[in-house]
């Protein structure tokens, strides 16, 4: 028995059918694709008897790319004080992107919980700079316009960041010398 084929979706029929039968693609998303509501979708396929096919359950990180690409920036060496800018830059795309494929990555611990939680650019370059040359934190601070970069670290360390001392090692003279500036800074 041939049913009579009314509004917007005619001639749309076979294409939304094969759809919803092929694909576990939403009735919205299949609602925006034909220019119908979703509920309108849902209506038709069941009035056509059509069996969805399941979704697949949890986000697969093997087949993703995005997911692949940031366990591969994750491997690299101090990536946890890598910005989210720079992650974003690498990945060819705005951090709102990757954001969901991070948050599942961090949920089955495939990268390390403080990847991807740095968001100053000028602190990711001091990082940078700490880490390889031996340059009095202050130092490093001024370099890249950060007032601040001993308290930064010292609050990261507080948060539970692995902090490596730093590569400069300060004599008893300089400390003292530094010290007491920063209490004249203070009294101003």
């Amino acid at each position: 028995m041939m049913t009579k084929r009314w509004g917007i979706l005619r001639g749309k029929e076979d294409n939304l059918i094969r759809d919803l039968r092929e694909t576990a693609l939403s009735c919205k998303k299949l609602g925006e694709r034909y220019g119908v509501s979703r509920q309108a979708v849902y209506a038709f396929s069941k009035r056509q008897g059509i069996v969805r096919p399941l979704k697949p359950k949890g986000h697969q990180t093997k087949g993703c790319r995005l997911c692949r690409k940031l366990i591969q920036i994750s491997k690299k060496r101090h990536s946890e004080y890598i910005s989210i800018h720079t992650i974003a830059k690498e990945m060819g795309g705005t951090w709102a992107e990757y954001l969901p494929h991070l948050r599942t990555l961090k949920s089955k611990g495939l990268v390390n919980p403080k990847f991807g939680r740095l968001r100053s650019k000028k602190v990711e370059k001091a990082y940078a700079i700490y880490f390889t040359k031996e340059l009095p934190i202050r130092t490093i601070g001024w370099k890249v316009g950060l007032n601040n970069f001993s308290s930064v670290i010292k609050k990261h360390r507080e948060l539970g960041w692995n902090v490596p001392p730093s590569l400069y090692v300060y004599d008893r003279k300089e400390k003292s010398r530094i010290q007491s500036g920063i209490q004249r800074e203070k009294r101003r």
